[in-house]
C-alpha cells in the first residue's frame, strides 16, 4: 500500500470517529454551574446597592451527552441523567421556551412578593395564559402549541386580577364535554383563532380541558425594577432575586459583608419551592467562596413519598451533599420569604 493511501485511509478513519463521538445519546450530563451576584441580575431605579456582601443566584450546567463526552460522567461533581427525566416529554424547543417562560415567571413574581413584603404595591398586566402543556389525545393536539399565549377564551380574557382569573376558572368549570372552544392565540407576532370540541374526563366525568397553562403577565412598580437575565433560564432563582429586591427597596442591609448563596422558587405567598441539583449548586457555592446557603425546606407529601420512596426535602438533599464534601458552609432551612429575612438578619 502506497504512502497516500495510508494517508487517505487514516483521514477517512479520523473523520469517521470524530462524526461517531459527536453523535448524541439519550442523556444529559450535569455539573455546577455558576455562582452569580443577583444584583448583576436586576437594576432598580433610583436604588443603590451600597450592602457590602453578596446575595448569589446558583445554576446546574447541563450539557447533551455524547459518545465522546460520555467519559465525562467520571469527573467530580458530573452526574449523567437520563434526558428523560430532564426534559420529558418536550421537544428541545418546547423546553427552551419553557424555561425562559419560568424564568420570565419567577421575576415577576419576585417583584410582587418583595414589594408585598415592603409594603409596596404593583401594577399587573396579563398577557394572556402561556400553554405549558398539550394533551396528544385532545382536539387542541396539532392546533395548540407549548410557548402559545392564549388571550382569550370564548371571548372571556383572563384579565389583570386574580378575581377575574377566577371567573375565568369558573366558566370553564361550568362547560359540559361536547362544547366548542374559542381560543384567540398569539404565536411569535401572529394572532389566530383555534377552536377545539372538548373531551369528558373519565374520572370525574366532567370536562378535560386539553391542555395546561400559567398565566403569563408584566409587573409595573415604583421603582421600576428591570431584569437582564444573562442567559440563564429557569424559575429556581425566585428566592434569591426576591431577596435583592427586597433588600434594596428597603435598605434592609441584609447582605452586612457575609456571602451568601441560595436557590429556591417563589410562589405569590412567599412559600419558596423545591429546585432541582441542589448537590450541583452546592458546589458552586462553595467555588465562589460563599458562607451561608439558603436551601428549600419543601414539604415532602404522601402523595411524592409514595412515587418516589427514596425522596428527600432539598435541605436534606444539601446536608448529605454537604457532609460528603466536609465542607463548613452554613445551610439554612427556609419555607417561606420571611423565614428568609429573619435568618439573613440574624446572621
Amino acid at each position: 500500500m502506497s504512502k497516500v493511501k495510508k494517508i487517505i485511509i487514516a483521514a477517512l478513519i479520523f473523520v469517521v470517529l470524530a462524526i461517531v463521538a459527536m453523535i448524541p445519546i439519550p442523556y444529559v450530563i450535569e455539573s455546577p454551574g455558576t455562582a452569580e451576584e443577583v444584583s448583576q441580575f436586576l437594576t432598580i431605579s433610583g436604588a443603590k446597592d451600597e450592602d457590602p456582601g453578596s446575595l448569589r443566584v446558583l445554576t446546574v450546567y447541563v450539557e447533551q451527552a455524547t459518545v465522546l463526552t460520555y467519559f465525562k460522567k467520571f469527573l467530580k461533581h458530573h452526574e449523567m441523567v437520563p434526558a428523560e427525566e430532564v426534559f420529558g416529554d418536550y421537544t428541545p424547543e418546547e423546553f427552551n421556551a419553557l424555561q425562559d417562560f419560568s424564568m420570565r415567571n419567577a421575576r415577576s413574581k419576585a417583584v410582587r412578593v418583595a414589594f408585598e413584603a415592603a409594603g409596596k404595591t404593583v401594577e399587573r398586566h396579563v398577557n394572556g395564559i402561556f400553554v405549558t402543556r398539550v394533551d396528544q389525545s385532545s382536539d387542541f393536539r396539532d392546533k395548540l402549541k407549548v410557548g402559545d399565549i392564549i388571550e382569550t377564551i370564548d371571548g372571556k380574557s383572563p384579565g389583570n386580577t386574580d378575581e377575574s382569573f377566577e371567573d375565568l376558572k369558573d366558566y370553564l368549570a361550568g362547560l359540559e364535554p361536547g362544547h366548542t372552544l374559542v381560543l384567540q392565540v398569539k404565536r411569535d407576532d401572529e394572532t389566530m383563532t383555534i377552536r377545539a370540541k372538548l373531551k369528558m374526563n373519565s374520572r370525574t366525568g366532567g370536562i378535560r380541558l386539553g391542555f395546561g397553562g400559567e398565566v403569563d403577565e408584566d409587573v409595573t412598580s415604583d421603582p421600576s425594577v428591570e431584569f437582564d437575565a444573562h442567559g440563564v433560564s429557569g424559575p429556581s432563582g425566585g428566592l434569591m432575586f426576591t431577596l435583592e429586591i427586597y433588600n434594596q427597596i428597603t435598605n434592609s442591609h441584609l447582605k452586612n459583608g457575609h456571602n451568601i448563596a441560595g436557590t429556591g422558587t417563589i410562589e405569590l405567598d412567599g412559600t419558596v419551592g423545591r429546585i432541582g441539583g441542589i448537590d450541583k449548586k452546592l458546589v458552586a457555592a462553595i467555588e465562589a467562596g460563599a458562607t451561608v446557603f439558603l436551601a428549600p425546606d419543601d414539604e415532602i407529601t404522601d402523595e411524592m413519598r409514595a412515587r418516589y420512596p427514596d425522596i428527600k426535602s432539598n435541605y436534606e438533599e444539601v446536608k448529605e451533599a454537604a457532609e460528603k464534601l466536609g465542607t463548613d458552609i452554613k445551610i439554612y432551612p427556609v419555607k417561606t420569604l420571611d423565614e428568609a429575612i429573619e435568618i439573613l438578619k440574624n446572621l
